[in-house]
């Protein structure tokens, strides 16, 4: 029989993850709007700063044995760890400012970041009926957008008020009270494999064509998005020339389009279907690709258009993690923190393409995004099914049926 959806259930645990995302999405992005305040503060040039950071995303390319770590330890004792290690990295740099402690900070809360974002995709996986898990990861998700609107400006407060590493001390006890958090209200969780033969099995179905060609819907759906995100500032000063500040405020158009792409996938996802929502956000992305060139004469519909373009980005995203959920059962710690790696390195092949195509004008990139958007869209329609399993995923292993609401062909 299925099983009963227990959403509702698990609200203090999607809560507390939600608050999690906050706080580690808060850290991901506070170094971007203050890099030139973090090289004044550690005495460095603004490029040695960004080496540190560059040098954290090292961890997310090559996070999977990380992410396995969830899968022999269970899902609860790597997120309390990973958490406790991060806040710790964190008052590292805060307590002992120097760049140093700053590229080591970088270096440990990048591969923190991967087993705390890894786990709790794996965990919801397993604990959430696959017909509510678009809502619930969505809702989690929630945490990456506020990061923008709630983490962002108090890391700016603090350090206006208290100095440039002052944030890293009360983020550092932060990371420490949320793994005590965890420890206190997560379930206890056996072990999901709790050997390596085990584990090595469930690394085995991975490299099955499904797995793999999900890996790669992944890394098209990023890397088509950072062709034109990487060069939107120079077409918005190009266009309209706009101003430093100016463009901090499309900016922050951006950032709210991403939390209305959340929430659409909250309360549109999980009815229509994993798949048709991730095809329907590929769809309407294209369309935009379109249309972006044609905006250069109007800063309001170049807005508006921006707007629907990263609205419809992050709502394929956060529909497409669900369903990745779904590609690998016994190793799925470490197929998310493969998805994880796959984003990542969609990011970095978008970051270095983009600027070589927008010195013939942004049409090329809107043009390379729609064909980008395009092959994904044949990869999800003629290869992607989630398989027909039931979560939870008992700590033995055992599989049983649910409804899958469309997203397999009757």
């Amino acid at each position: 029989m299925p099983v009963k959806p227990n959403l509702t259930q698990n609200k203090s645990v999607l809560s507390l993850f939600t608050l999690v995302r906050l706080y580690d999405s808060t850290v991901f992005r506070m170094v971007f709007p203050f890099l030139p305040a973090l090289a004044r503060g550690l005495g460095v040039p603004v490029e040695t700063v960004a080496v540190a950071v560059s040098a954290r995303s090292v961890p997310g390319l090559i996070g999977p044995p990380l992410g396995a770590i969830a899968d022999m330890h269970g899902r609860k004792k790597a997120l309390v760890w990973a958490l406790i290690i991060f806040g710790f990295s964190m008052a590292l740099v805060g307590f002992f400012p120097t760049y140093a402690t700053f590229f080591i900070g970088m270096i440990i809360s990048g591969g923190a970041i991967v087993i705390i974002d890894s786990s709790i995709h794996a965990y919801l996986g397993d604990k959430i009926p696959y017909i509510q898990r678009g809502k619930a990861m969505a809702s989690v998700e929630l945490g990456w957008s506020l990061a923008f609107v709630i983490g962002i400006p108090l890391v700016g407060w603090g350090m206006e008020h208290y100095g440039w590493s002052s944030p890293f001390i009360w983020l550092g006890v932060l990371g420490i009270l949320l793994g005590g958090l965890v420890g206190l209200i997560l379930p206890n969780q056996s072990r999901i494999t709790g050997n390596w033969d085990e584990l090595r099995f469930g690394l085995r179905q991975i490299i099955g064509k499904t797995p793999l060609l999900g890996l790669v819907l992944a890394l098209l759906m990023t890397f088509g998005n950072q062709v034109i995100s990487i060069v939107f500032g120079i077409w918005m000063e190009n266009s309209f020339d706009l101003k430093v500040g100016q463009l901090g405020v499309a900016s922050t158009v951006i950032g709210f389009a991403g939390i209305v792409g959340v929430g659409c996938a909250i309360l549109f996802t999980d009815r229509l279907g994993k798949r048709k929502a991730v095809g329907l956000g590929i769809a309407v992305n294209s369309v935009i690709c379109l249309v972006l060139p044609m905006v250069h004469s109007q800063l309001g519909f170049a807005l508006a258009t921006l707007f629907i373009f990263y609205l419809s980005f992050e709502f394929t995203i956060t529909s497409l993690l669900p369903l990745m959920t779904t590609l690998s059962l016994q190793a799925r710690g470490f197929f998310m923190a493969a998805t994880q790696a796959a984003l990542s390195l969609g990011d970095a092949l978008g970051a270095l393409v983009g600027p070589s195509l927008v010195q013939r004008g942004l049409v090329v990139n809107a043009a390379c995004t729609l064909v980008i958007n395009l092959c994904g869209l044949f990869i999800l329609a003629a290869f992607i099914r989630p398989l027909n399993i039931d979560m939870p995923i008992s700590d033995s292993l055992e599989k049983r049926n649910e409804p899958m609401e469309g997203d397999i062909p009757s």
